[in-house]
Parts: C-alpha cells; structure tokens; sequence
C-alpha cells in the first residue's frame, strides 16, 4: 500500500480475462462477492498480507483475473501494455492490467502487479494402463521465503474454491508434510458435521515415485462395527493403476461417491496399494480425530501390512479428500 496505515481491502477474483467481462471488469457484480475483505496483516519485510477466505484454483491452461479494490492506494510498476506479459514463472504468467482511480470507477495506466503470491501446484491422476506423460509439478508443501527467487509453492492445507453447493471443495490435512512412513493399506474413519458430504475423489502420496495398483474401499459406518479385514464387508469405490509419486499429492477420482449423511455420521475408507503410501504414525489413540475441515472430521486409524491383512499401527492419513 501507499503508506503504513490500515486500511480495509477487497480482492474479487473470476475465472476468464476481465476484458471479456462486462463493461471489462468495470461491474463490480460481474465478479461476485469479494474472497477476502479485511484489513491485511503486517508482515516482517513490511507488506501486508491478505489471507484470502479460499484457495483461488486457476486449472491448467486456463486465465484468472484478480481485481484489488482498497481505500488507500497501492503501489504498482507501470506497465508497457495491457494484456502483455508482465512476469513468467516456472508455473504461471502474470499480465499487465491497469489500475483504477477507485474501485470499479475510471480506469487509469497500465499497471504490473507488485507483490508475493503464496501458491501451490498440483497435478490429477486417473486410471491409467501404461506410463503416463505428466507435466512437472511441485513438491508436496514446502516453505517459500517472501521474495525467494524460486519458483517453489507455498501454502497452508485449507478448503479450497467453494461456490455454490455443487462446486468441488478441496481439504488437504494438515499433516502431509510429515508423511514420513509408508503401508500398503490405511484404514481411517471421517465424521460428517451439520451438511451431507459426497466424496468424489483422494489425493495419495506414494512411497515410491511408480505406477502402483490402488483401490479404494467404504464402508457406511466406522469399521469397529464389522469384521474390517473381510473383503466382502467393504464395497469397492476404485480400482485402477495410479502414477503416484512419493513428493506430491496425486489426486484420483473415485468410480463412486462416498456419501456421508449430515450430523455426525461417520464412515470408514480404506486405501490399499501395491507399491505402499505414506502416512503419518500417531501419537493419538486410534478413532481421535486429528484433521477437523468446515464440513467434516477425518480420524485416527490403523495400517495394514497386506490388504485385508492384519492391523499393524496407528496411522494419520495423510493427504487431500475431493467433495461437494
């Protein structure tokens, strides 16, 4: 910002170029609401720092614009020319925009964005029959220094982009950068809280950066409450070869839905895969919940030496859980 002083910001965000929006980009409800308002925190080189209310997912390939809206000025470069590229990372390009002489009134120069971006990349997995082609990708979660020079991601695990009801949500629990051990099969419980949840898809960290056969089974109720280790007592929602990779989270979509009914309902996922996953050995007793989401509470649980095989140790799953 201009100075030193709070001031009250928005940042609206939409998919697509503003220059194809309404009068491009200049009707405020053309955005929606805004996904953050609030007074940025200081931080130590001296910006301030908006933590925005979700995480903004630009799909591969595709455009975003973000429009910052304040009460006090902000500072900017001017730029050559609008819609050409500003900066280019390893990940994503930045284009020149223009500032505004206040929000959605008056558009003024040219303008490049002056700031740090906290991002993370990830890629998606699905069934697959030979050696996939997939695009580089980061890292599981590491730390980015303000102003690093490095184009490696940064991020806290959150909830990610939730519109209406039927927008897929994302919750990463908040130990994957402790995944240090590996199974072949985790065996956890997840409590829904005051909505219906339906889980359409996983993100699994691999113990070993291969092609591995992985399934995915459920059960609608915690897994105390039937036989676990008979097959049979489970119903089967993937079963297919996953790339998974022992750095990154590789998300897979189910063939079915885990739904699990509104207000405090709970049910059991087991995931099993040949080549191992990695999860993190819990100090908790096993049904403790240790990864609380808006909409749901993910549990401890058990590994399994083999499918089906006797439980071996308490264990965190560690990962990302896709829903609506």
């Amino acid at each position: 910002t201009k100075d030193d002083k709070d001031t009250v910001v928005q940042v609206y965000f939409r998919h697509g170029s503003y220059e194809n929006f309404q009068g491009e980009g200049m009707v405020s409800t053309d955005w929606g609401p805004p996904v953050y308002s609030g007074i940025p925190g200081r931080t130590s080189d001296g910006m301030r720092e908006a933590v925005l209310d979700e995480v903004l997912t630009i799909p591969k390939g595709q455009v975003a614009s973000i429009y910052f809206v304040g009460k006090k000025e902000f500072m900017y470069e001017e730029g050559e020319k609008e819609f050409a590229t500003a900066y280019d990372t390893r990940d994503f390009k930045i284009f020149t925009g223009h500032s505004t002489k206040k929000g959605f009134e008056k558009k003024l120069k040219d303008a490049d964005f002056v700031g740090d971006i906290t991002y993370y990349t990830y890629r998606v997995a699905t069934k697959v029959t030979s050696t996939p082609s997939l695009s580089p990708s980061s890292s599981k979660l590491p730390t980015l220094p303000p102003n690093d020079d490095s184009n490696s991601p940064s991020m806290l695990p959150s909830n990610r982009p939730s519109g209406g009801d039927d927008t897929p949500k994302e919750y990463d629990t908040p130990n994957v950068n402790d995944a240090g051990d590996n199974a072949k099969g985790i065996m956890f419980t997840i409590t829904s809280k005051l909505k219906e949840v339906s889980i359409t898809g996983l993100g699994i960290i691999g113990k070993d950066a291969k092609e591995s056969d992985l399934w995915v089974y459920y059960q609608k109720e915690s897994y105390a409450a039937f036989d676990a280790l008979n097959k049979d007592a489970w119903d089967e929602v993937f079963n297919g070869k996953v790339m998974l990779d022992p750095d990154e989270i590789v998300n897979i979509k189910l063939d079915e839905e885990i739904t699990i009914p509104a207000g405090e309902k709970t049910v059991s996922v087991y995931v099993v895969s040949k080549k191992g996953v990695l999860y993190k050995k819990s100090s908790k007793d096993e049904f403790a919940k240790y990864a609380p989401s808006d909409d749901f509470d993910v549990s401890v649980g058990t590994t399994t030496k083999k499918e089906f095989q006797q439980p071996e140790k308490l264990a965190e799953f560690a990962g990302r859980f896709v829903y609506v």
